[in-house]
């Protein structure tokens, strides 16, 4: 199955809320691009119905670093036992900042290795997202908790728990795999317990923390000129000036009415205008990327191109408008675009569903991801700062979330796992070539029975799904390639393709 057949994230949000009114479903729509971590897809009409999979739940602590907190929670797991044989291992698709589905251990290539290898499957829900929560609210001092660390002790303990209890094999080998954050914890516990995991494969897994991903806009950019075309790229580049132009030169009535913005835009509103350009910029991206396919950033940039309008800002409006035409109005300022990341309830759909706020906090305090504009080689102007971003992460948690607190949390999370050198044996990364997160992966990585590859021409994961007879030459000898590198983390002597 490949990603080109997904249900469009923004699409599945919009029929969620759709219940609500206009101007609240607006913000939640558009607070779904605000996610920093990238999420697996799960194909169109995918219902569950595997009667060999079943739910559990596990308890484990909420602070496994202090002893003298002995407080517990539960977190959701799904289990298939379908390929297994006494003697078999264990295969998990790690969770990550998403809520639990069972797809991924009832489809898919792990799935297709564990019928070759005998496997019971299993899939987690990581803490603070779906319905694992440890609180009974997402207040910031009730967000401590939520740490990679803590994360990768709660998969550590169930994973005894599976062996000893569920499995009845206390020797049963563990092969890991993740997509994104999550395929950066399957990696980090291969490093952290060789002795527990066998093997690790991360698929687009985010493995360097980044305090300022400035690179991210850079190779949007250039998928656009690649695809999209060298006057496509300059028009948006064009547009995206003449906006700020217009704006510090108090124009920008013109700028509110062109784009349709609830709120009017003024210069002296040096948030609003970040937001603005963030979310200009997240449009492009979400209809260029959201379908991972080339075609789409070429169909795109013609609608753009083909438009009559006088100016190449009133070319990108006119196509922005279309591309919200929904809306009423386009909810681009400050304090309406934190809102729904401000909801503290942990089954609203803002987190249950989504994990706004907390895929937001693990930004902040941890990762960083902060994809500004400060790179000169982009088209996007250059108003989206880091102030933007720490200004949302005080927004959000407290005047205590500093600049320096940002960058102490990137620096110790690169220093605790190695970034993009984790000197780690038994792993495997696997990144879409044109996936802007591979620059915060690994694509060069040679260790003991350890790889890294680069799909080419393809975006985000495909190389996840079954082999499929659409899939290139090169897509299917990397699945095969996998699949021979999980034969020798568990012995059988295969060699990679």
């Amino acid at each position: 199955m490949r990603l080109l057949k997904v249900i469009p994230f923004a699409l599945l949000l919009v029929a969620l809320v759709a219940a609500v009114p206009t101007q609240e479903r607006s913000t939640r729509l558009l607070g779904t691009l605000q996610r920093h971590l990238a999420r697996p897809a799960i194909p169109e009409g995918f219902v569950p119905r595997n009667e060999n999979t079943t739910g559990g739940r596990f308890r484990t602590k909420i602070d496994h670093f202090n002893p003298q907190n002995r407080d517990t929670f539960e977190f959701s797991y799904f289990s298939n036992n379908e390929f297994y044989w006494p003697g078999g291992p264990i295969f998990i698709f790690v969770g990550g900042n998403f809520a639990m589905t069972t797809y991924y251990i009832e489809h898919g290539l792990l799935y297709d290795t564990a019928a070759r290898d005998g496997a019971w499957l299993f899939t987690n829900e990581h803490r603070y997202y779906g319905a694992s929560t440890p609180v009974p609210d997402y207040s910031t001092e009730n967000l401590r908790f939520l740490k990679s660390e803590q994360a990768l002790m709660d998969l550590i303990e169930w994973i005894d728990y599976l062996r000893n209890t569920v499995v009845g094999d206390p020797n049963a080998k563990v092969v890991l795999m993740g997509t994104g954050y999550a395929g950066a914890l399957a990696t980090w516990a291969r490093q952290r317990f060789p002795s527990i995991i066998d093997g690790a494969w991360g698929a687009g897994a985010t493995v360097l923390a980044s305090f300022d991903f400035q690179e991210h806009a850079g190779d949007i950019g250039e998928l656009i000129r690649r695809f999209g075309g060298n006057e496509c790229y300059s028009m948006i580049w064009v547009a995206f000036r003449t906006a700020q132009y217009l704006i510090d030169a108090g124009l920008d009535q013109t700028v509110t009415s062109l784009l349709n913005t609830c709120e009017p835009i003024e210069p002296g509103k040096l948030l609003d205008v970040e937001t603005l350009f963030y979310h200009l910029k997240l449009a492009i991206q979400e209809a260029m990327l959201g379908q991972q396919s080339t075609a789409k950033i070429r169909d795109v940039c013609e609608v753009m191109m083909n438009s009559t309008e006088e100016t190449a800002l009133h070319d990108l409006a006119g196509w922005l408008n279309v591309y919200y035409a929904n809306l009423p109005c386009n909810p681009f300022d400050f304090d309406t675009n934190m809102e729904a990341a401000q909801v503290l309830q942990p089954g609203a759909p803002e987190n249950a569903l989504l994990g706004l706020r907390q895929t937001q906090y693990q930004a902040c305090t941890e990762f960083g991801w902060f994809r500004t504009t400060d790179l000169d080689e982009q088209p996007f102007g250059d108003r989206v700062t880091m102030h933007f971003f720490l200004s949302a992460c005080r927004a959000l948690f407290g005047e205590w979330v500093t600049d320096a607190v940002i960058y102490e949390g990137v620096r110790l999370t690169n220093l605790h796992y190695g970034g993009q050198d984790p000197r780690s044996t038994n792993v495997l990364f696997t990144n879409g070539e044109f996936d802007p997160n591979r620059l915060v992966s690994i694509t060069s990585y040679i260790n003991p029975l350890s790889y890294a590859y680069v799909v080419p021409n393809e975006f985000l994961y495909s190389e996840i799904y079954s082999i499929a007879e659409e899939d290139s030459t090169e897509l299917v000898t990397i699945k095969q390639s996998i699949q021979s590198f999980i034969g020798l983390w568990l012995g059988d002597g295969l060699t990679p393709v």
